[in-house]
């Protein structure tokens, strides 16, 4: 039998083996927090433009909407609680992502204390965090739907763990208002929802709490908070609908669920690397099997949420399942590994296991921000060795302050909010919106397009949109391209396209003929 783990938080070994100190929760989940902190501000020492996913969010969070074309509009609403106190800056979306990232390490110890864990334990579900790629790297770099979900679902599992032993209306009702949250976060998030239900009706610890009358206020709680997104959304379902694209779904049978299915299992082993091959360490012949009801959910949710998605895969006919998508269904895998290491691990394979982690937290550290000034020589510039905010800045400096800014993208849009916080900022895309601040007032209007020259981008993207809106739109040689070069990559230019004119020239009707062509403005 393995040695019972210390009150103190020291694990004792034989005679001859150092105790190994351990941190407990609070001081775990401080470290945690600081290491977060630590990586979204040294990313900005090197670079003040919004990353993809944190421009579009400055587009999105100018209005209270119901949904945000494919995306659930939870994240946004936050996004906007903060940016109506702080104006259209990026620190608050930082600060924003940082606080979800240190909830939910504070969830998964919650969670661990429900489970009793040991000080080991504890360690062993924080340091998993850090060997996940999809927490350690992208979800600092820039994502954003996707790690509130993560939170909402580690929330939900929290909350029904403790359904088992405290089977209050409250608790139901709580269950209901994260479930939904979940969804509103991320429509992902429904397979772990119906993964964690699946799991807990085949244990009967678990069972008799789903299946009693007080999961109807659970349930009610759920469809109402749902209820006025599922109806905006069936009143657009095409922008409600755009992002299935992702899935890459074909119609033939079987070869496209096989494909699927194929790519969710190779997708789950590469989300879970290296977490699985260091974890390796912990439980090589010694696996532990779990020690109370709470800790066997844990260890059936994946098969559990492994069953529901490939019932999604079948009858959808999904061929590419994406990495993020697995950051609310596999979460938990660094406390399923505690779980199976048991309370009390050798010191030895511990002492491996926490070091390899924090030597991956400090090459996170040193390489989220280097990135950046290293893109020259490496040859890998991002979106933020674009000086666009720069460019923006420059063309506010020799213009009247327009009345709305129309920008070809949410990239070029969200960071154009940054330099004209005062005034409207849509994507063209934005049709309807688009035509009712054209008609509001009359003014200067600024077009603003990326140089890219993929289908629906660039300037003929942009002239294309305003064409859909039934807009006047200029002749693409019309635009003047303002450049410069690409930060820490002075080899690369980053360019934008810029064109300024009244409103009612937009507005005016399009003679037949008249269609802009998609030329290249640069010609």
């Amino acid at each position: 039998m393995p040695p019972d783990p210390q009150p103190g938080g020291v694990l004792k070994a034989a005679p001859s083996a150092q105790p190994l100190r351990l941190p407990g929760p609070a001081a775990l989940w401080l470290l945690a927090t600081g290491w977060f902190a630590l990586n979204a501000v040294s990313q900005r020492l090197f670079s003040l433009t919004a990353e993809t996913d944190q421009a579009a969010e400055l587009v999105r969070s100018q209005l209270w909407q119901w949904g945000y074309g494919s995306q659930p509009p939870l994240y946004t609403w936050l996004a906007k609680l903060l940016l109506d106190l702080t104006g259209p800056a990026l620190w608050p979306l930082l600060a924003l992502k940082v606080a979800i990232l240190s909830a939910l390490v504070a969830s998964l110890l919650q969670i661990g204390r429900v489970l009793r864990f040991s000080p080991a334990q504890h360690c062993i579900t924080v340091a998993g965090i850090v060997l996940i790629p999809q927490f350690a790297w992208e979800s600092q770099r820039d994502l954003t739907h996707s790690v509130l979900a993560t939170l909402l679902a580690s929330l939900t599992l929290l909350q029904l763990l403790r359904l088992q032993t405290r089977a209050t209306a409250g608790n139901y009702a709580l269950a209901g208002v994260l479930s939904a949250g979940g969804m509103l976060s991320k429509y992902t998030f429904g397979v772990f929802l119906l993964g964690a239900l699946l799991a807990g009706v085949s244990l009967p610890a678990f069972r008799r709490r789903l299946l009693t009358a007080r999961i109807l206020i659970a349930l009610a709680i759920f469809a109402g908070l749902l209820a006025p997104h599922l109806l905006w959304a069936l009143g657009q379902p095409d922008l409600a609908l755009g992002g299935l694209d992702k899935l890459q779904a074909e119609a033939a049978f079987p070869i496209a669920q096989l494909r699927g299915l194929g790519s969710a299992a190779w997708t789950a082993i590469a989300f879970l690397t290296p977490l699985w091959i260091v974890g390796l360490v912990l439980v090589v012949k010694r696996l532990q099997p779990p020690g109370n009801p709470g800790q066997r959910l844990l260890c059936r949710l994946p098969l559990a949420i492994a069953a529901v998605l490939t019932v999604v895969i079948l009858v959808s006919g999904a061929t590419r399942i994406k990495d993020r998508w697995y950051q609310n269904l596999l979460f938990y895998a660094p406390a399923l590994l505690a779980v199976l290491s048991g309370p009390a691990p050798p010191p030895r394979r511990l002492r491996i296991h926490l070091q390899t982690a924090a030597l991956a937290a400090a090459a996170v550290s040193v390489a989220l921000p280097a990135r950046i000034p290293l893109a020259g020589a490496l040859g890998r510039t991002s979106a933020l060795n674009a000086p666009v905010v720069e460019l923006l800045g420059r063309i506010r400096a020799h213009q009247e302050t327009p009345i709305l800014v129309i920008a070809s993208d949410s990239f070029v849009g969200g960071n154009a909010r940054r330099v004209f916080p005062d005034v409207p900022v849509l994507p063209v895309g934005a049709t309807a919106m688009v035509q009712s601040q054209l008609r509001a007032r009359d003014g200067l209007v600024l077009l603003l397009a990326s140089a890219e020259t993929k289908e629906g981008r660039g300037v003929a993207g942009l002239l294309e949109g305003l064409a859909s809106a039934g807009l006047q739109g200029p002749h693409p040689g019309d635009f003047t391209a303002v450049s410069a070069p690409a930060r820490w990559a002075p080899q690369e230019r980053f360019t934008l396209f810029v064109q300024t004119l009244p409103a009612s020239a937009l507005l005016a009707k399009r003679s037949p003929g008249t269609q802009p062509s998609a030329a290249d403005p640069a010609r």
